[in-house]
């Protein structure tokens, strides 16, 4: 979690410079996927569509197989954000959000809090980087609330997202 704050800091300290001119992009749409879920394996894949220079609206979907603990099961889930680029644009800023997702898992797992199994809805702080060529990188964490399937597996947890892919 150190090391996460360490490089999103870094990253905002190299794009000051980006804010000095907000040039209009021509990026509309940014697709992306998760490549650390990859590890369990899960594809996440993640849209986003400008609402306008400061405003998207972005929707989740992930599938795959995870192991905890020796069991192995399916997981699904989908979710949307709204965001809200506080400094720069969509094609590359500082963003504050709200997300609301539904994480669920085909059989029972030792620790479902670690996947966020259930509902969940917070708010993040993220940056967003998009090349002129198209390349996209995005980096968010936030506080969520968990709503698990029983009052023990309900908790604040964190969301974090490093997101990789391209906008056209």
């Amino acid at each position: 979690m150190r090391l996460v704050f360490v490089a999103f800091m870094f990253f905002f300290t190299l794009c000051v410079s980006i804010y000095a001119e907000e040039s209009a992009s021509q990026h509309n749409v940014s697709l992306t996927i998760s490549p650390f879920r990859f590890e369990n394996p899960e594809l996440y894949i993640s849209g986003e569509l400008r609402l306008a220079p400061k405003i998207g609206v972005a929707a989740m979907l992930g599938a795959g197989r995870i192991t905890d603990e020796g069991t192995t099961c399916t997981i699904w889930e989908g979710g949307g954000q709204f965001r809200y680029y506080l400094l720069g644009s969509f094609a590359h800023g500082i963003m504050i959000g709200a997300d609301l997702g539904y994480v669920g898992l085909d059989d029972e797992i030792e620790n479902p809090r670690a996947y966020l199994v259930g509902t969940h809805a917070g708010g993040f702080l993220g940056y967003k980087f998009s090349m002129k060529k198209g390349f996209t990188a995005e980096l968010q964490i936030g506080p969520v609330y968990l709503w698990g399937k029983t009052a023990d597996t309900s908790e604040s947890q964190t969301l974090l997202a490093l997101n990789v892919g391209w906008s056209l």
